[in-house]
């Protein structure tokens, strides 16, 4: 499966739960809905490993996000989405897939396994796709 084929059913999933969640919980108060939310869209299973993908692809899973948040709160589709994850206190999928890149990068560099170390010290993984994608995610880059 390619991270593209991953993604796309990671929003399919996603879009499932979204529907289910507003229909199911929609009498519910806002602190319940927003733990609804951590509960369910925060576990997006193997993001990290995600290297090679179209952007579009992953922009469509951050809309996806974004609108179940919306429509769990009865906010209109114009309404700022960041703003909504701000004001509710929950996580965007950027914030989500960072957190989530530093938790296994974090576990890879202090494992103190034989295997993952001559992993580690290998060449495919300081100078491969998924080291430069964990980079990129977790640390801003100085332009000009």
């Amino acid at each position: 499966m390619t991270d593209d084929d991953d993604i796309i059913k990671q929003t399919t999933i996603l879009l499932v739960v979204g529907n289910t969640q507003q229909r199911k919980f929609s009498y519910c108060s806002r602190e319940v809905k927003m733990e609804l939310f951590r509960s369910q869209c925060y576990s997006i299973y193997c993001n990290s490993l995600w290297s090679r993908y179209k952007v579009a692809t992953l922009n469509r899973l951050k809309v996806c996000h974004n609108d179940i948040l919306k429509r769990l709160l009865g906010l209109p589709r114009w309404c700022s989405s960041s703003l909504a994850f701000v004001r509710y206190g929950v996580n965007n999928l950027d914030v989500i897939r960072r957190q989530s890149v530093f938790s296994l990068r974090s576990r890879v560099e202090l494992s103190a396994s034989s295997i993952i170390t001559s992993v580690r010290q290998s060449s495919a993984y300081v100078c491969g796709p998924i080291q430069q994608r964990w980079l990129g995610l977790l640390f801003v880059q100085n332009v000009g």
